[in-house]
């Protein structure tokens, strides 16, 4: 019993130490597209970030945002450093391009390449997956195709535990009423390449959702959070909140559930950047929270005006189960994926209200209040 109280004791307290933690933002060098872009691939190679595809809403002189048709992407830059006098300085490398345009896929960073996996245009959806690889010496950016999903997918999440990927949630068409309640992994360390469909979590289907990978004091596991649904019945888009977490060693041994419910977001959550941190945190920086949806279906002429995403951070114990205020933002980019670079979380592009992008990309690090 005195050991359950010391060990209950040591995690308050550093849930108490942790909950002093806040962000510090600096701005790196903008993405060479001076709109930026929405959707893209994103993840760390050889020391150099990595930012492909994407979409967003270029317009011509003369002509209004609201009228312009988007557009889908193929291009691909890479940000490289060096360090001088101690600093790093950064530069965009581009001229690189995709096999084909595509924007709102799923990817994750491992050391043989960025994988980027399903996809879409306004025209199709994707199965496709492939590995974007950077090579620092001849400065090229390799692309090597790697086996399709089971079925195609966009507007999900994909999460790394070891040298597994894994795909969580998306849709599989252009519409909201085809979310899906897709899991699926693929053990990048075996010779044969293959998808291997697992059992999904015990709540509803979900798109443009978030999954993070982050230990839980016994193991890493994947935890899979928010997302929108449409409701069949009335139509309507339903932002989530919900949290699941996915125990990969329950999965393994078939003895126990292996997915179980956490507590909830203190606001819904979609299409959001999160990134774990430190030894059980998740740490939200993005994200968009369905506060106007109602004012936009009432009012579809609202959308025009919206005041863009909620300048708020979450983050979640794994530990404690609890979530916690993380402090303001400088910046909310939604549709965009926060990866870890060092010591750095960093946020490129994404979307900051509806049709405007940012080409800015954020390096952020985590601090403690003195």
């Amino acid at each position: 019993m005195q050991r359950i109280i010391a060990i209950l004791f040591l995690f308050s307290v550093s849930a108490l130490a942790e909950e002093k933690a806040r962000l510090k933002w600096e701005a790196l060098p903008d993405l060479p597209d001076p709109i930026g872009v929405a959707g893209p691939f994103v993840g760390v190679h050889n020391d150099a970030l990595i930012v492909a595809g994407g979409a967003n809403f270029p317009v011509p002189e003369g002509k209004d945002l609201w009228e312009v048709d988007k557009v889908y992407h193929g291009v691909a830059w890479v940000l490289t450093r060096e360090e001088v006098d101690g600093k790093y300085v950064y530069e965009w490398e581009t001229g690189f391009k995709l096999k084909q345009p595509v924007a709102y896929g799923m990817c994750v960073s491992t050391k043989q390449g960025v994988v980027c996996i399903g996809g879409q245009t306004g025209e199709a959806i994707y199965a496709d997956v492939f590995r974007l690889e950077w090579d620092a010496k001849t400065k090229t950016l390799k692309q090597t195709e790697l086996p399709a999903l089971p079925s195609a997918c966009t507007g999900g999440a994909a999460a790394l535990i070891g040298g597994v990927v894994f795909v969580a949630g998306g849709q599989s068409g252009a519409g909201l009423d085809t979310a899906t309640k897709n899991f699926w992994r693929m053990d990048l360390a075996v010779k044969e390449l293959k998808w291997e469909k697992l059992p999904p979590w015990p709540g509803p289907e979900r798109a443009f959702n978030q999954m993070v990978a982050q230990h839980n004091g016994r193991e890493i596991c994947l935890y899979v959070f928010g997302g929108r649904r449409q409701d069949a019945k009335i139509k309507d888009i339903i932002a989530m909140d919900d949290v699941y977490e996915f125990s990969p060693s329950r999965h393994k041994n078939g003895k126990a559930e292996a997915w179980r419910k956490r507590k909830a977001s203190p606001k819904p959550i979609m299409a959001g950047t999160a990134v774990a941190v430190g030894q059980s945190h998740v740490f939200v920086v993005g994200g968009a929270d369905g506060e106007l949806l109602e004012k936009i279906a009432a009012d579809p002429e609202f959308v025009k005006t919206h005041p863009g995403f909620p300048k708020r951070a979450w983050a979640y114990h794994t530990i404690t189960d609890t979530w916690i205020d993380a402090g303001p933002l400088p910046a909310n980019h939604v549709t965009t994926v926060a990866v870890r670079w060092d010591g750095q979380i960093i946020i490129p592009s994404g979307e900051i209200r509806p049709r405007v992008r940012s080409a800015k990309i954020w390096s952020v690090r985590t601090v403690g209040n003195e």
